[in-house]
């Protein structure tokens, strides 16, 4: 055996490295290069080593805590093994090549079981890869399984050297490239939450170079300026404002420039040509390549407020300085902030002397302890303060007043938001009081006459809130019994159209009957039913305005179904009006009832057609958009988020804002007499807000109304097509039909179609009866109402399939109840019909399910 000078004290097993283990470990785990897939740099390496050393095998081996593991491998056929089998982790120790020309005869290796097992080894020559801190982390090292005296060529081992330093030299590049790809990847992180945290700030954020050129800007240029943050980064501020606003810009820039922090406020304009006011402020950027940051927040609306609050105070000085009497106001705290004019005249002391708790000062020394104690149980329990004491005139002369107090409070959460008061000189009651007993009634009568003024001048402004309140009340109470009395008219008028027409086929039928002619009955029959299918579209719009109608939702793709609409649209507008259809590429689905918003379109369509009686322009598009918060914050109930926004435009007569405000209500129209029942656009309203979503009317008198449906985006799987209900009965089934319904009638007329079409028929006309007729009999089918006295028909029917889970059940219901169905979702093997309905659909319906059962 030959080999170079050893690291370690010996060279032999036992003895103690000349580094730290632990660092050693450590510095190999800093590479990242364990159990990492091969490399083209490192297989080469082993290639080139096993030809310059003409061994059937070559290693990059790496020495881990417990094992060897093989970067790069030629001949062996292993990628690891154990600590103990380990040749390399001698080679650590040594400075140089290590050669061990028979692994038998060396002790250190003839017991390692790749020598005395496969693949026998039995010539080893290695180099040590070490760190730039010294620590060795494997060798590069060739195998055979035949002994060499001779050991290596000086030539072969130049060679290993050489390549065990570019090895080296490749895992040294390897994390350098790493390092850097991790550093790359925190600052693109770190840009990322830069991104999110200043677009989330409700603040107009940018960063501009000594250039005046933008290098970052966030989200609000959009909803400022129109502009998206990528189209403002690399243009000039010129550029972006416009040489308007760049030339009063121009000094503050000159002075930011200059290393001057600069704040002002700006009107700026919106996209929208609404104008805002905005606080600016420059700041100067600490780099080294200059330029400033640009910080601007609306403050429209503060400004407004300010204005608001400037008028009110305006108001109440006025009120104030017209009063006789001292008048005062405090903080919630008691902290005195206002006199009027009054108070300094009276006491002649300068102004704003007496702030805060400086009017302690001018109180008679005998009066002031008793004044803070009240003063001081006032503040803690918000009762009215009154007292009287000696005040401090301007001549030196101390005279009574009376002082009083009372809390202003906020009308929604009672809490004190300031205190008012007064002080009224009434010396000359109290030193007659005092002094002429015989007057006392006549002093006293003053004295509550002085004192009533006070109160009714102090309670002015208290009866007033309360006089508009009450006048509002009573304001919203004439308004609601108008709508209901207009939404009553209005049901009352086309119900007794559809009465009439329902009656009077009835009354016809009944009389060709008596006189034995039936050739016209059929004629009736229909005139009826046709009344009758008018009624039930009647109740349908207006459970659509309540959104209690059944909708039947299912994933719509919207641009495929206004596509759908062209023909029909077409056929119904007249040939004066030009329609064209437009939709986004790539439109989001939404979940709603498809046959819903075909009705709701062509509901539209028809309004715009009579909006344009000599012909125009009908446009319907859809497209994706989002809505935040400031979008929707106006709307009751709405919810920011992901929307297919269908919109209808006209180029019709418009609308004034009074007609947009009511055009929702129902029975509310502007068509002529007999022309429309107004419940067109309340079906639309109901059927949009309970598919989630939201409804807008944008109007100008002479040019056109555009009408805006917001459906919610459905990212869900496709819902379950919907049964036919109108599919043929068969004629004649079979089974047993529990049919629960509390209406007698429905529920005979129920009871005689399933007979007649052979079903065995049990009736129960309420949900306890229900029960126990389930309890009873034998029960393919259970046919029940929803709304039941008591025991309602969802509640019955989770009760039966608790103890019956495989019961069909099939709800009749005059309108989708919320309580009943949540979201509106059926378990399997139930279904919904709705009434009124007819007898072949309903038994149709009852076929299918049974025939599923069946199956």
């Amino acid at each position: 055996m030959s080999r170079s000078q050893d690291r370690m004290p010996t060279g032999v097993p036992g003895a103690a490295p000349c580094w730290d283990e632990r660092a050693r470990l450590d510095a190999l785990d800093a590479y990242g290069i364990l159990d990492t897939p091969p490399e083209a740099e490192f297989e080469d390496a082993v290639q080139i080593a096993r030809l310059a050393c003409r061994t059937p095998m070559a290693l990059v081996s790496l020495v881990a805590e417990d094992r060897q593991w093989f970067k790069a491998e030629a001949g062996l056929g292993v990628r690891e093994t154990g600590r103990d089998a380990s040749v390399c982790a001698y080679t650590m120790g040594v400075d140089g090549l290590l050669i061990v020309p028979d692994l038998t005869q060396d002790p250190r290796t003839a017991g390692n079981p790749l020598v005395t097992g496969p693949p026998g080894l039995r010539f080893y020559a290695g180099h040590p890869l070490v760190s730039a801190d010294g620590l060795p982390l494997g060798a590069l090292c060739v195998l055979d399984t035949v002994p060499r005296p001779e050991g290596l060529p000086e030539e072969a081992q130049l060679t290993l050297a050489a390549l065990a330093r570019q090895v080296m030299a490749q895992m040294e590049l390897r994390r350098a490239l790493a390092e850097r790809d991790r550093a790359f990847a925190a600052a693109e992180a770190s840009r990322r939450e830069l991104r999110l945290i200043t677009d989330a700030l409700p603040v107009l954020i940018a960063t501009i170079g000594r250039d005046e050129i933008y290098r970052f800007a966030n989200r609000h240029y959009e909803t400022w300026f129109g502009l998206r943050a990528e189209d403002v980064v690399g243009r000039s501020v010129r550029q972006v404002l416009g040489e308007a606003a760049y030339a009063l810009r121009k000094p503050y820039l000159e002075r930011v420039l200059a290393g001057e922090p600069v704040q002002f406020d700006v009107v700026v304009p919106g996209p929208g040509g609404g104008l805002r006011d905005a606080r600016v402020r420059y700041l100067p950027s600490a780099g080294e390549a200059g330029g400033f940051h640009l910080l601007a927040i609306d403050v429209t609306g503060e400004k407004a407020a300010q204005a608001g609050l400037a008028d009110s105070l305006l108001k109440f000085q006025a009120i104030a300085e017209s009063m006789p009497q001292m008048v005062w106001s405090t903080l919630p705290d008691g902290f005195h902030d206002y006199y009027n004019s009054r108070w300094y005249e009276y006491t002649g002391v300068p102004a704003g002397s007496t702030d805060g708790e400086g009017w302690n000062a001018i109180f008679h020394a005998d009066d002031r302890a008793e004044a803070w104690r009240r003063w001081r149980h006032a503040l803690a329990t918000g009762e009215t303060y009154e007292i009287e004491y000696r005040l401090r005139r301007h001549d030196g002369v101390y005279r009574w007043v009376l002082g009083r107090a009372v809390p202003i409070r906020d009308a929604a959460t009672g809490a004190i938001q300031r205190w008012f008061g007064t002080c009224t000189d009434i010396d000359d009651q109290v030193r007659a009081r005092e002094t002429l007993t015989q007057g006392r009634e006549t002093l006293e009568a003053l004295v509550r006459e002085r004192t009533a003024a006070l109160e009714a001048t102090n309670a002015r402004l208290t009866a007033e809130i309360a006089e508009r309140g009450r006048i509002e009340e009573a304001l919203r109470q004439s308004q609601k019994m108008e709508a209901v009395g207009q939404l009553t008219g209005g049901i009352a008028h086309d119900f007794n159209n559809l009465l009439t027409g329902i009656t009077g086929a009835l009354d016809l039928m009944k009389r060709r009957l008596a006189e034995g002619r039936t050739d016209t009955l059929p004629r009736y029959a229909d005139l009826a039913s046709a009344s009758a299918q008018r009624a039930a579209a009647l109740t349908h719009r207006l459970l659509a305005f309540a959104r209690r109608q059944p909708l039947m939702a299912r994933s719509v793709e919207a641009d495929r179904l206004i596509a759908s609409m062209d023909d029909l649209l077409r056929r119904t507008l007249s040939e004066r009006v030009v329609l064209t259809l437009a939709t986004q590429a790539g439109l989001w689905r939404t979940l709603c009832d498809p046959n819903q918003l075909e009705n709701a379109l062509l509901n539209l369509a028809i309004n715009a057609r009579d909006a344009m009686p000599e012909g125009g322009r009908l446009h319907i598009a859809a497209a994706n958009v989002e809505l935040d918060a400031a979008a929707v914050a106006g709307e009751p109930g709405a919810r920011a988020g992901e929307y297919v926004c269908i919109s209808v435009s006209d180029t019709g007569a418009g609308m004034p804002p009074e007609v947009v405000a009511r055009a929702f209500e129902p029975f509310f129209t502007t068509k002529p007499l007999g022309a429309g029942t107004g419940l067109g656009l309340s079906m639309i309203y109901g059927f949009v807000k309970q598919s989630e979503g939201q409804v807008r009317i944008a109007s100008e008198v002479g040019r056109g109304t555009t009408v805006s449906l917001y459906l919610p985006r459905h990212a869900g799987p496709d819902a379950a097509e919907a049964e036919d209900p109108a599919a043929a009965a068969p004629v004649t089934g079979h089974g047993t039909v529990l049919v629960v319904e509390d209406d007698a009638t429905v529920r005979a007329l129920i009871g005689e179609a399933l007979e007649e079409a052979g079903y065995r028929v049990i009736a129960a006309a309420d949900g306890a009866a229900g029960l126990r007729a389930l309890e009873t009999e034998a029960v393919d089918l259970l046919v029940t109402d929803v709304g039941l006295p008591g025991l309602d028909g969802r509640r019955m029917a989770d009760q039966a399939r608790a103890a019956r889970p495989g019961l069909k059940v099939l709800f009749i219901t005059g309108y989708a109840e919320n309580a009943a169905f949540g979201s509106g979702h059926l378990a399997p093997g139930m279904a919904m019909i709705t009434k009124p309905f007819a007898v072949d659909a309903f038994a149709a319906k009852v076929a299918a399910m049974l025939e599923s059962a069946g199956n």
